[in-house]
């Protein structure tokens, strides 16, 4: 059976310690893992054992680091995946972290998605905002249940982003074209673009 021969504290990281197995390096683990599974010096260890070791200590590193990782904004469950792969972590850890971040409610894509409309509905359509959604990972039925922009507001907020593009341009027709497309783009809708584009007056050439 495997023995530990050695177990060193590592120099730059002092959570963490470099375990040798048989006189040679094996793996490095979480101090917090050494402790708890009760490993020593000189003490025999199955392979089993030490395949808990390494999980219990990747598993407590992918946590922090994908905690670290939510800190700077709300991620949705597969830009978690993606990261935590991006990392190199097995899929049974990644499984495990997002079990984990769903339980604290770290990781919700309704949360997210509902956030997301709040956040966007004043600059951005409702077609561009699911367009998004859907590139980030939220589920559909997810983006149909939440993403529902009412019609005065993304009309308001299209009047306005023309309002803005329009500041100091000339109402002709290639300005109007240029704003028609730039509110498509946006995400809003034709019938509301061409509303807004005959409401400032430029639509008599848009058309040419």
């Amino acid at each position: 059976m495997p023995k530990i021969t050695d177990i060193q504290i590592q120099k730059n990281n002092k959570t963490r310690a470099n375990v040798y197995i048989d006189g040679e390096f094996a793996f490095g683990l979480e101090m917090l893992t050494v402790m708890k599974l009760g490993l020593k010096i000189g003490k025999e260890v199955s392979e089993q054992t030490l395949a808990e070791a390494v999980f219990d200590s990747d598993k407590s590193v992918a946590l922090t680091k994908a905690v670290g990782y939510l800190s700077r904004a709300m991620k949705t469950r597969r830009q978690m995946r993606d990261y935590l792969t991006g990392k190199g972590y097995s899929s049974r850890i990644i499984s495990y972290v997002l079990e984990k971040l769903e339980e604290y409610r770290y990781v919700d894509d309704e949360a997210y998605a509902k956030l997301y409309v709040e956040q966007n509905s004043a600059n951005k359509g409702e077609r561009r905002i699911k367009q998004e959604l859907q590139l980030k990972g939220v589920p559909r039925e997810i983006i149909d249940s939440y993403c529902v922009v009412p019609s005065d507001l993304s009309e308001a907020s299209a009047v306005a982003l023309a309002d803005k593009y329009m500041r100091n341009k000339p109402r002709d027709a290639k300005t109007a074209q240029k704003l028609q497309r730039y509110l498509l783009s946006r995400g809003y809708g034709f019938d509301t673009v061409n509303a807004i584009v005959r409401g400032l007056g430029a639509d008599e050439q848009s058309d040419e």
